[in-house]
């Protein structure tokens, strides 16, 4: 069974040779995000940033086990 360490190397690989379409799902995944975290929209678009840069091949991986922040009171 492959490691964490091996699943996300091979992401990584993935979205170097596929840069568009990996592009494409972190900016889905920014949209349904920011439609569920209202008011939070300029953390989402860091969390997004840092997450393209380091599938194209940046050094510092996003934070994990780090929780979105709680939905406004309604």
């Amino acid at each position: 069974m492959a490691g964490l360490g091996d699943m996300v190397n091979k992401a990584k690989e993935w979205a170097g040779q596929n840069p568009d379409k990996a592009d494409s799902f972190v900016d889905k995944g920014t949209d349904a995000l920011k439609g569920k975290f209202e008011g939070h929209e300029e953390q989402v678009d860091q969390f997004s940033d840092k997450a393209k840069d380091y599938l194209h091949g940046g050094e510092n991986p996003p934070p994990q086990g780090e929780q979105p922040p709680p939905p406004p009171p309604q």
